[in-house]
């Protein structure tokens, strides 16, 4: 169901280009299925628009930022954010729980919930922290290779690469989202509208909108949120999840949505409960983390890697 669509125009979905070539990672617990996603037949006959990104990096619930070569089936932790508890605050604990790689091979690590919510750390390309570079927001997502779009409480802020200290533009919140901030924020292929979820909500805005005020907002189905979003070669691909925002429960569905309806249908048979999203700057490979394993999309074909993984992205700088 649609919430309210304020002014972004409707654009017509391109032929799926993409969520194609299968990704395996022998020798590294990857295995290879013929799982057919629905609505896949027509995919599996197009060529993928870019290649299939070499490098993942991923979180595990241990804190450990790690980077996996696909080619050479090496892995390698660069960073480490063990998690921890202060017994002076009550309730106070700090553990990392996202992580967004740039296209400059730097690399942003949310983080929760002491000293504050909503800091992420900038990462350089060996693991090492930028404290200059740090920001104060929910979660980030950048486009191919100039911008970055991060979430924070006053809506979203739109930044220049390399520079992240400053802004270039802020879509601030309606009045209805204060104390919200945007997440789960992906970039169209194209680079001219943003998708996000923001209370639940599933959102996207044209990039060059004067405020949040002007997106389209759908709600999920009753008694289930969004918690992801991905924007495809093929439009909106979001994580419905049952249960209310802050007490989610049962296992997690992936799935594709119209976003001038709000009508949705299952993209892939999914058992476990869904904690990251993302895709590939070229909205052509999708790659989720489900029950702690990691989990990719090419086209009929999918794949997974066993682990503790809490979140995940593909890693798209150059070598």
């Amino acid at each position: 169901m649609i919430c309210h669509n304020r002014g972004v125009n409707a654009r017509p979905r391109p032929a799926v280009a993409g969520l194609l070539a299968a990704l395996v990672l022998a020798g590294c617990g990857g295995t290879q299925s013929s799982e057919s996603p629905a609505g896949s037949s027509s995919e599996a006959a197009n060529t993928p628009s870019a290649p299939v990104p070499a490098q993942i990096v991923a979180l595990t619930n241990d804190g450990d930022v790690v980077v996996i070569d696909r080619e050479t089936r090496d892995s390698r932790v660069i960073a480490s954010f063990p998690p921890r508890d202060d017994p002076q605050v009550e309730a106070g604990s700090f553990r990392a729980v996202d992580v967004v790689a740039l296209p400059d091979g730097r690399f942003l690590l949310a983080t929760c919930c002491e000293p504050a919510a909503g800091h992420m750390y900038a990462l350089s390309k060996d693991g090492h922290r930028l404290k200059d570079q740090d920001l104060f927001a929910e979660d980030a997502g950048h486009d191919a290779d100039k911008r970055v779009a991060s979430g924070e409480l006053v809506g979203l802020v739109i930044r220049a690469l390399p520079d992240l200290a400053s802004a270039t533009a802020t879509l601030s919140l309606p009045p209805d989202l204060n104390g919200f901030a945007p997440e789960d924020i992906s970039w169209s292929p194209e680079a001219n509208r943003i998708l996000f979820t923001i209370g639940g909500k599933l959102a996207v805005v044209d990039a060059s909108a004067g405020s949040l005020v002007d997106a389209t907002y759908v709600e999920a189905p009753s008694g289930a949120h969004w918690s992801g979003a991905a924007y495809t070669q093929d439009g909106a691909v979001a994580v419905e999840q049952g249960g209310e925002l802050l007490h989610p429960s049962g296992s997690s569905r992936l799935m594709r949505v119209d976003l001038e309806t709000g009508d949705s249908a299952q993209l892939v048979s999914t058992k476990g409960r869904i904690t990251d999203l993302a895709v590939d700057p070229s909205g052509s490979y999708l790659l989720w983390v489900e029950g702690g394993r990691l989990r990719w999309l090419a086209g009929a074909e999918s794949g997974t890697l066993d682990g503790t993984f809490v979140a995940a992205g593909w890693l798209t700088a150059p070598a």
